[in-house]
């Protein structure tokens, strides 16, 4: 069975008193693993967070083989069947025990209509 678990970005925004604000803003940082980000500006820092290296340094060609997958409701064995590609060898791929070489990112990227870059990162 295939699962992508992904935890989503929920993004607030207030208006009121500002002591009120920061009694919400208190008990949000409390009650859950928060990154806070207090202005727009600081949006423009996200590659350099810690948060943003440690995804980074956890994905791979094969996660995101394995996210479109996901997406498009298709199963390994339909896109073994579209692209000619072994399903065990797309299982190896997804799992990151086997490189994706240009050839099938090529084939990856037709079928999801995505780029090959995509599916050419190292693991």
């Amino acid at each position: 069975m295939l699962a992508v678990a992904k935890t989503p970005h929920i993004e607030f925004s207030f208006k009121g008193p500002k002591d009120v604000l920061i009694d919400i803003l208190e008990r949000l940082k409390g009650s859950y693993p928060l990154q806070v980000v207090e202005s727009e500006n600081d949006l423009n820092n996200w590659t350099s967070t810690e948060l943003h290296q440690q995804i980074k340094s956890r994905m791979h060609g094969g996660s995101t083989l394995r996210i479109d997958l996901f997406k498009a409701g298709a199963s390994q064995k339909s896109l073994a069947e579209a692209t000619g590609i072994l399903q065990p060898h797309i299982s190896q791929m997804i799992s990151g025990k086997r490189p994706i070489s240009h050839e099938n990112a090529q084939k990856f990227a037709r079928f999801f209509k995505r780029p090959v870059k995509r599916y050419r990162m190292l693991p």
